[in-house]
Order: structure tokens, then sequence, then C-alpha cells
């Protein structure tokens, strides 16, 4: 069967060291992103040369996660560790499954509005610090 995409349910999102504890209700991928360089000349018509800059970006993720009033966050904020996302199978007789593993810290840790009739979430923003990843391992058979 080929595959046809998925909608995320199914994805894990584990911090080695942190240790978040929640039930991750949204996950926000980074966006890689890299500088664009004018390389333009005086005798340029048109438009604007450019060439990419030398380095990517890695980016960051966002999280929503249930909020756990047990769960102690204090020195959570600028920790290094390793965050790693392991996706759902998308086609059924492959048996290993996609990630995507990196290094980086937590950036920022907002505890949630408390009111009624909604559910307690934190948003937390990890952001890859380019030392081991962002790096991403395909499923496969």
């Amino acid at each position: 069967m080929a595959y046809q995409g998925m909608t995320g349910q199914g994805t894990t999102a584990v911090l080695t060291n942190g240790a978040i504890v929640g039930c991750v209700r949204s996950l926000t991928l980074p966006e890689l992103t890299q500088d664009k360089i004018d390389a333009s000349c005086l005798d340029t018509t048109g438009f604007m040369k450019y060439i990419a800059g030398d380095l990517t970006d890695p980016g960051e993720c966002q999280m929503e996660i249930i909020f756990d009033p047990s769960f102690d966050f204090t020195g959570l904020v600028g920790a290094v560790d390793t965050l790693t996302i392991t996706f759902p199978l998308g086609v059924p007789t492959n048996t290993s499954n996609a990630t995507l593993a990196g290094t980086g810290f937590i950036t920022s840790y907002s505890l949630p509005d408390l009111s009624t009739g909604n559910l307690a979430v934190v948003s937390v923003t990890f952001g890859f610090d380019g030392d081991t990843g962002p790096a991403f391992t395909p499923e496969a058979a």
C-alpha cells in the first residue's frame, strides 16, 4: 500500500534529561533556515543576485503539554538536553519508525492559563543548538 499521509496522532516527543512529564497535545516541528547573501554587482539589473549563506539555523520545536503540578520545572530552562521525536509508521509493512533528534535546550516554559472548562496546558519551546542535529532518520522496512 502506498503512503497517503499522516495526522501526527501517535507521535511522541521525549527529552532525555529534562524528563518533562505530561501528555504532548501538539508539536510544531522546526523550520530549517539559511541566510541569503546579496551577491549583486553594480552592473546587476532586474533582480538582485543571491548566494546561500554558510550555515543553516536548526530551528526550534514548540510543544503544548498537559500541565502536571507534581512536576518541578525549576531549572529546566537553559539546560542542555536531547529531544527525540518519533513518528508513527506510515507504511504498515515498515518496522523502523522515523525519528528527528538533536541536542539543544528549552528556551521557554510557559505556565498555563487556569480557567473553568479549559484544559491546563504549558507551552514549551525547545531550541536546537546545532551541536548534534537535528538529524532525521526516515522510517524503513
